[in-house]
């Protein structure tokens, strides 16, 4: 699948609920076969006040959506990626009324691939110990938008909010395992601290 995320902070936030019409509409035109578009949670950073995301049968589909968005999104502060859904796994693909996050983060330049390659083996290794993630994927970003040449899309379905914040972060494997590519004191650090962690309400699994 071709995917396409973005995550709008709005320059004036009353347009919150029109420009989240436009862009399911926007989606419609361009025949996204997934979308979601809604409103992030408390608890976002730089999440942006508006979480959209979109999956095509094609990249050009997703591109052409991603050109007509440009003009609808002018003055807005937007992060985001283009890139194709890995195969990675479904624990609940039922899963209604729930919760879908999306971490963009930015892997820094020069670094070595076996060490980029282990970053996501354990990365995807987090579900097998941490049950309240029910269904993710984790993908390489072929474009970036917005503060960083962001180079990863680490997307996760919850059937809550509490186990986004409790189990997920809180999680011993996060802590030994995850924290360490992302913390500046240490050694192993990786990732560019600037990070773009959005969530919002999910009515049916978009994974």
């Amino acid at each position: 699948m071709f995917k396409l995320t973005r995550l709008v902070t709005l320059a004036d936030p009353a347009r919150l609920a029109l420009l989240a019409d436009e862009l399911r509409a926007l989606a419609r035109t361009h025949a996204a076969y997934r979308t979601l578009v809604a409103p992030t949670l408390p608890g976002s950073h730089f999440g942006g006040d508006l979480l959209a995301h979109f999956a095509f049968d094609s990249a050009g589909q997703r591109d052409a959506l991603g050109a007509a968005l440009g003009p609808l999104l002018a003055g807005d502060e937007v992060d985001g990626a283009d890139y194709q859904g890995s195969p990675d796994g479904k624990q609940a693909p039922g899963l209604a009324n729930g919760v879908y996050r999306v971490l963009l983060l930015s892997v820094d330049e020069g670094r070595a691939p076996e060490t980029i390659a282990q970053f996501e083996a354990e990365t995807r290794m987090m579900p097998h110990y941490i049950p309240a993630i029910r269904n993710w994927q984790l993908s390489r970003a072929g474009a970036a938008v917005g503060e960083r040449r962001w180079t990863h899309v680490w997307e996760q379905e919850y059937a809550d909010a509490g186990g986004l914040m409790g189990p997920y972060m809180m999680h011993p494997y996060h802590w030994a395992r995850i924290d360490r590519w992302f913390d500046p004191e240490c050694p192993d650090r990786i990732v560019d601290a600037r990070l773009c962690h959005s969530f919002c309400a999910l009515e049916a699994s978009i994974l």
